[in-house]
């Protein structure tokens, strides 16, 4: 299973409260079993609403065409379960593209069709209003405004809480930036001077991922402490791999050149709010 799967799992067993009573038509009267052991299918999130009908909710994020079939796969599979109860099904997109999946399945003999929601179209003040920290978790992916303030509410709250749960928290938050990369970034830049360890072994990412982690490449692994200067160029070559898929020829070698603290964290956010990645390396670094 995805981090991103693993995370979004462990944070709906918590139910966040406010989020909750937004994707849920009335309020949960109690969590059900995910698994079909008949049928070898797991859902994301199942529950008995107060009405007495079951919300099934799937989180998606990137777009598949053929996620009506398994829907209906799971429709079929919960109907068989509950056969005297309502079924609401809610697919909640959380990837970073634009939603392009279809929310009904017209076939000779049958049509099927669920509910769909883009969850940037939820305002992440929503949730960052919350006294939840697990719905404050859930506005990384809802529509942000303000990304600064989003962290510093992120950091606000992990204050009251012991070091065991501040590494969960922020593992958390990190591990669902994965779906939006410069948040990660910045957000990854927040707390690199916060009193938490984080190894290798608990970022949940195959072998072949970690290695381009933000996490690892700017030398996060086994606590390792890196200077200020390493770190900001590490920032800004990471910063334009993620936004261009690639690094342009030279810069590697430009930014380790550069010495100047202040004028790379000046770069970095020219980087994250620019949509001209290329006109900003062309102005400042004549790339």
């Amino acid at each position: 299973m995805p981090s991103k799967d693993i995370a979004l799992k462990d944070i709906f067993e918590e139910i966040p409260h406010r989020l909750s009573k937004i994707l849920a038509p009335a309020p949960i009267k109690e969590l059900l079993p995910t698994n079909f052991p008949s049928t070898e299918l797991r859902v994301d999130f199942l529950a008995r609403l107060e009405d007495e009908s079951v919300l099934h909710i799937e989180f998606q994020s990137f777009n598949d065409p053929n996620i009506p079939f398994r829907m209906l796969r799971y429709y079929l599979a919960i109907w068989e379960r509950y056969p005297n109860s309502p079924i609401k099904q809610l697919l909640v997109y959380v990837g970073n593209r634009k939603l392009r999946m279809k929310s009904k399945l017209r076939l000779r003999n049958l049509t099927f069709s669920y509910e769909m929601l883009d969850i940037r179209q939820i305002d992440c003040r929503v949730l960052l209003e919350s006294p939840d920290p697990m719905d404050r978790l859930l506005a990384c992916l809802c529509g942000v405004e303000d990304e600064l303030y989003l962290i510093e509410k992120l950091i606000k709250t992990m204050e009251g809480m012991n070091e065991e749960e501040r590494k969960d928290y922020l593992l958390k938050a990190l591990t669902l930036t994965e779906l939006r990369p410069n948040l990660r970034i910045r957000l990854t830049e927040e707390v690199k001077h916060m009193p938490i360890v984080v190894r290798p072994e608990d970022v949940r990412l195959p072998k072949r991922k970690l290695r381009k982690d933000i996490l690892y490449r700017l030398g996060l692994e086994e606590g390792k402490q890196i200077g200020e200067l390493e770190f900001a160029q590490n920032m800004v070559i990471t910063l334009v791999e993620s936004r261009l898929g690639y690094v342009p020829e030279g810069l590697a070698e430009r930014v380790r050149e550069i010495k100047d603290k202040e004028f790379l964290h000046t770069l970095i956010k020219k980087l994250i709010s620019s949509e001209d990645i290329l006109g900003v390396l062309k102005r400042e670094l004549s790339v």
